[in-house]
């Protein structure tokens, strides 16, 4: 089976490079509150920002709405539609309560549209005119019906940040005539996102944060979703260009062979990384130019490959023979191999090798590869470049490969984050697992696998046939189901109180005809997420003699969708359960949401 996947590596590894510079932003200074920390942006890119704030995406929209702004809208617009993708205050910050007399308070928002946006490499100043008109018509229609007036406008910046074009502008804006309020934006341009990151602060605090937002800007970079099996993140200064006609990619040696009424795309990987600016002048002499490519390829596993039942001896003799049956018809030799490695990635086994071939009077070309073995999928990456500027496409091919973050498809809503620690055990039958005072209370004839969650995480140790494991181990299940949602979803339709009463019953009736006791209601909490209403809840439960279990449970809501999850524990693994349940909540994402 491996030799015939190995062979999707066909034309990929023999394309050449071109150079590219890669910038990665690192806050600097000794201050730990410059320290840097990565957070997701709606699932199409990460962003970085410093320890000394944080974000808040807990408080209530309409509490953080300057009192100007709530005049015009008045109450009964919902106001958490004109929440910002991201928020961020100051670490401890306490939000303004309800009827509070107006206070400031610096933040920095994050913005995000979806779009095409095409910028020529230069704009004239025609161009840059009307494009800063456009924008100070903007920011003036948002202050009508306000009494905030625009004080002084700052020069603006057309600049290109890590390869992506951008627009920068400040301005100062009164109420009143007094309390003077610093705006500051940076629009950034790919094709087919715009990301808005603007810092709002009071005058005395403006300095102190506009050190925060210049530590944030550069550090954006752009991730990509893998058949729902991983995400990745990757520079700015490359890009994913499906608009290259792929025989214009491909050696002339390989065109030898193939000829011209191929239909090359046919050989195009699933993702092609080439230089953010690569152009092709003369289709008939492509110079060498850098890629990195991503292929997927099936697998059909229980469980996730154990690393040591890689043979790597095997692999590496199968790998070795394809690559030289794949270029024995061209001018290509292998001058060197490199070591085959078996690592580790987020809980799978990754194979690692590398290679250099050459034709006689050409520059060498240095190819490495990395397969990573999950269940159902093989993710296969490369990189290929010449040998003078293969340290740099090294470097990038490092950053995009240690960012790799495997996911769990929930099929037909969306994905979470898969934790390293944990392993999805769909193999295991349901009725195994149900513990025994549910068993009681279920009987024996009723058929369990009905009951069985969408996906059940246990412990990668974990033993199914170990009656000491299946007699107490923590699980984290995900249940989903689609239905009118509305009044749940809909914060106005019924009082936060309400619904905790309910659920609270919810549980009590549960418990009943078991030998638990609610030890504790520990609490209960409703917070707007990624799109979703998430309604959360924590409990400990008890049989007497016996160690206190700890249940929390988020159910996530849209208008006609229901997804639930549910961590149960001991009282003693809580410390290794909880960040594991909280990773998997907050990483969760409807499909499409970006």
């Amino acid at each position: 089976m491996m030799q015939n996947k190995v062979k999707l590596l066909l034309l990929l590894v023999s394309l050449l490079f071109s150079q590219v510079c890669t910038l990665t932003a690192e806050a600097k200074g000794k201050d730990d509150k410059l320290l840097m920390q990565r957070i997701n942006v709606l699932n199409m890119g990460v962003l970085e920002y410093p320890s000394a704030i944080e974000e808040r995406s807990d408080i209530p929209f309409k509490l953080l709405v300057d009192e100007e702004y709530q005049k015009m809208l008045g109450d009964t617009v919902d106001y958490e539609k004109f929440r910002p993708a991201l928020i961020f205050f100051e670490k401890g910050f306490q939000a303004p309560v309800s009827g509070q007399k107006r206070v400031q308070f610096p933040y920095i928002t994050v913005t995000v549209m979806s779009g095409t946006y095409r910028f020529p490499k230069e704009l004239s100043q025609v161009q840059k005119e009307t494009l800063e008109n456009n924008i100070r018509q903007d920011v003036q229609a948002n202050l009508e019906g306000t009494s905030f007036t625009i004080k002084k406008w700052e020069p603006f910046a057309f600049n290109r940040i890590n390869g992506l074009f951008s627009i920068a502008y400040s301005y100062e804006q009164v109420l009143n005539g007094k309390d003077v309020t610093n705006n500051i934006s940076t629009y950034l341009y790919d094709s087919d996102v715009q990301l808005q990151i603007t810092l709002s602060a009071p005058k005395k605090d403006y300095k102190k944060w506009l050190t925060y937002y210049n530590s944030m800007v550069p550090t954006f970079a752009r991730s990509i979703n893998i058949a729902d099996i991983a995400t990745l993140y990757y520079p700015t200064t490359v890009a994913e260009r499906k608009d290259v006609p792929f025989k214009y990619l491909v050696d002339d040696e390989f065109k030898k062979i193939l000829g011209d009424s191929i239909d090359y795309e046919k050989f195009r990987p699933g993702l092609l990384f080439l230089d953010r600016n690569f152009e092709i002048t003369d289709t008939t002499k492509v110079d060498p130019f850098g890629n990195i490519s991503i292929n997927v390829v099936p697998e059909f596993y229980d469980r996730v490959l154990d690393k040591d039942s890689l043979k790597i001896d095997v692999l590496k003799e199968r790998i070795k023979a394809n690559v030289q049956s794949n270029i024995d018809s061209t001018a290509y030799k292998i001058t060197r191999w490199g070591d085959f490695t078996v690592d580790e990635i987020k809980g799978l086994p990754m194979l690692r090798y590398s290679y250099q071939q050459k034709m006689e009077g050409k520059e060498a070309n240095d190819i490495r590869a990395a397969y990573i073995f999950d269940k159902t999928m093989q993710v296969q990456m490369t990189v290929s470049a010449p040998e003078g500027v293969a340290a740099k496409w090294n470097d990038i091919y490092d950053t995009i490969l240690g960012s790799y973050e495997r996911l769990q498809a929930i099929p037909g809503r969306g994905t979470i984050v898969y934790p390293a620690g944990l392993e999805e055990r769909s193999d295991i039958p349901f009725v195994k697992l149900v513990d025994n005072e549910s068993k009681k209370k279920l009987g024996d004839s009723i058929d369990y696998e009905k009951f069985r969650p969408t996906r059940l995480f246990l412990k990668k140790s974990f033993n199914e046939n170990d009656p000491l494991q299946l007699a107490d181990f923590g699980s984290i299940t995900i249940t989903d189901r689609n239905g009118d949602f509305t009044r749940l979803n809909d914060s106005d339709s019924v009082s936060s109180d309400v619904i905790e009463k309910e659920f609270r019953a919810s549980v009590e009736r549960n418990l009943l005809s078991t030998n638990y006791k609610l030890v504790n209601w520990d609490s209960f909490e409703i917070e707007q997420k990624n799109g979703c209403r998430h309604i959360s809840y924590y409990y400990t439960q008890q049989i007497d003699g016996a160690e206190p279990k700890h249940i929390a449970t988020t159910h996530i809501f849209t208008d006609n969708s229901q997804t639930t999850i549910v961590l149960t524990c001991s009282d003693s693994e809580y410390s290794f359960w909880k960040p594991e349940y909280d990773s998997m909540v907050d990483s969760f994402r409807l499909i499409g949401w970006r």
